[in-house]
């Protein structure tokens, strides 16, 4: 797909030296941050997070040679053109959902397996080593780097395809959104199936949490991506009470959230794309009117 063959033509494709290009490779330790975030469940997850300038670098290689490559509709997250809501929709209204979790997503992707995709993807072996290098640390996927998640989809391409494919002969909907995977359906679900779909992802070189799945059914409140999907997708009561709380109080008392409007703006977006007419929405976007003008 791309012919590419020395460190010099790679180097004008992303507008950078060689010099510069083989600098993050031979030194790439000095051009990460590593600090733990704690997860929702108490856990800690290691970061590594490059900074700015070696960002720049991986940007690049998705606006040049990631981001425009096909993948299967089944794979939601970190592309153009699809978000949450594309995730959720194919699991409304359904007798059970089934929520997946890939144990240590990105670092189960090792080095090996990104040098093969640069490979495929018709690279010479010198400047396939190099991509490698510059979008991996520590011999997988960092955590923190905008690379990663396109690098993740391109090579999950065939773990949606056959967990589709298999999803699909049961007559259930299958989605993953990064490391997050759902499937539903209408019909019976087994032990035997929940084998299966643990030895197809085992296959692909990938683990299921267990601590993170579950199995719910329409008698309870059915979570894809944050939202409930029983009936549409949606914020979950407790959410909305929340968001409602702090627009409340950002009409109030102003001066407390001038420094937050970021975050009350996360809010209403998601707000706005599940109903744009919701007259919440148009509610708390004069509120962050307000707000922005008495800053």
């Amino acid at each position: 797909m791309y012919d590419i063959d020395t460190i010099e033509q790679l180097s004008r494709e992303l507008s950078i030296s060689e010099f510069e290009l083989l600098r993050f490779v031979y030194r790439s330790g000095d051009f990460y941050r590593r600090f733990k975030r704690r997860k929702s469940n108490g856990d800690f997850r290691v970061i590594h997070a490059p900074d700015d300038s070696l960002k720049n670098v991986q940007r690049a290689i998705n606006r040049r040679f990631l981001s425009q490559i096909p993948l299967p509709n089944e794979c939601t997250g970190f592309r153009p053109g699809k978000s949450i809501l594309s995730n959720t929709l194919p699991h409304c209204g359904r007798r059970f959902v089934f929520n997946i979790d890939i144990e240590d997503f990105f670092a189960t992707i090792p080095s090996e397996r990104v040098l093969a995709l640069f490979l495929r993807l018709g690279f010479s072996f010198p400047v396939a080593c190099v991509l490698t290098e510059l979008t991996t640390f520590m011999g997988s996927l960092p955590q923190g780097a905008p690379s990663s998640p396109y690098l993740a989809n391109l090579i999950c391409y065939s773990l949606d395809t056959e967990m589709a494919d298999y999803c699909r002969s049961k007559g259930w909907n299958y989605t993953r959104y990064c490391d997050d995977i759902t499937i539903s359906g209408d019909t019976r679900f087994s032990l035997a199936e929940m084998r299966m779909i643990g030895e197809i992802l085992e296959a692909e070189g990938f683990k299921l949490n267990m601590r993170k799945t579950r199995f719910l059914r329409r008698n309870s409140a059915q979570i894809v991506s944050g939202l409930v999907v029983n009936r549409k997708p949606n914020l979950p009561r407790e959410k909305r009470r929340m968001i409602r709380a702090m627009f409340h109080q950002a009409s109030v008392n102003p001066e407390k959230y001038k420094n937050r409007t970021h975050e009350l703006e996360n809010h209403l977006s998601m707000l706005s794309m599940l109903d744009p007419q919701h007259p919440e929405v148009l509610k708390y976007q004069s509120i962050l009117n307000r707000l922005a003008e008495a800053n």
